[in-house]
């Protein structure tokens, strides 16, 4: 069951001053920064940036239980998209809340799966939280980042989840790795994942459908559903061109769809975040026909 936060409904006022930051912000990095998503602004913002950071730290040694490591304690309070609206919720009660509803959007577009693997994952953040649910019985996460893997190794050990939560390395641009023999026959998440590869995106999702997975289910940036009438659409819009994020994926799949050599099982909106921008879209799919 997801855990219902405590939420505050954000005033107009408030939204339209937090609107005019964001896009500010986001101007801002356009003008003087004009961030190009290149193998080493990646690396710099998560294998030697956040995942170095989370190794370093290793919050989970003081946690009584993984859930806690997940949740953390961060009382601040914050404007985040929970259920379809923005709210005003606390930190540690966004991720709360979180966990079960990543458990439930997961398992609506998972069918009949109890294995999951996921490209991009990082520390496995979205793996711990999904199996708090006992039907997952086996989980593993592929990333470049050797920080990523590495941590995400430790906490599973911490925790006593060697048996379910395993991490690999992938180069998702790199035809020719070996992991992708892992995605023959499995179910795939990627959450926020391709997103940092927008000058590759062509070619990695031609590697995985050569690969044969059973099912894909990507969560990335979109621009395809966005209502530009509407003060937090612009926003998402302004901060993915900020981020140089992909905007080509869903077009791609369409197209492939349109040719017969995959099946979009579902086109979704997603329903939580915990910002005001980029809270992506879900597309299902599957592989039809030859994948070459």
């Amino acid at each position: 069951m997801t855990f219902r936060p405590v939420l505050k409904p954000a005033s107009r006022l408030e939204l339209s001053r937090a609107y005019a930051v964001d896009i500010a912000r986001s101007l801002r990095r356009i003008t003087f920064k004009n961030i190009r998503r290149t193998h080493d602004i990646v690396d710099a913002e998560y294998n030697a940036g956040e995942w170095g950071r989370i190794l370093s730290e290793r919050a989970w040694l003081r946690e009584r239980s993984l859930e806690d490591f997940l949740v953390g304690h961060n009382e601040t309070s914050r404007l985040a998209k929970v259920d379809g609206r923005i709210v005003r919720v606390s930190t540690n009660d966004y991720y709360r809340y979180r966990l079960g509803a990543l458990s439930q959007l997961i398992a609506r577009h998972a069918g009949e799966a109890t294995s999951l693997v996921e490209l991009g994952a990082g520390f496995g953040y979205n793996l711990f939280s999904l199996c708090i649910d006992p039907r997952w019985t086996r989980l593993r996460g592929l990333d470049i980042a050797p920080n990523g893997i590495e941590a995400g190794r430790q906490i599973a050990g911490h925790f006593g989840l060697d048996d379910r939560i395993s991490f690999g390395r992938i180069d998702l641009t790199d035809p020719a790795d070996p992991s992708f023999k892992e995605l023959t026959g499995a179910t795939i998440l990627t959450y926020f994942c391709i997103e940092q590869i927008p000058y590759a995106v062509e070619a990695v999702v031609d590697h995985i459908l050569k690969a044969r997975p059973a099912r894909v289910i990507n969560i990335e940036p979109a621009v395809d559903m966005l209502n530009l009438s509407d003060p937090r659409d612009i926003a998402s819009r302004i901060y993915i061109r900020s981020m140089d994020y992909q905007t080509r994926l869903w077009t791609l799949l369409d197209q492939l769809d349109h040719k017969g050599r995959i099946r979009v099982t579902a086109r979704e909106r997603m329903n939580f975040a915990p910002t005001l921008h980029n809270d992506g879209l879900l597309y299902g799919w599957e592989p039809l026909g030859d994948s070459d």
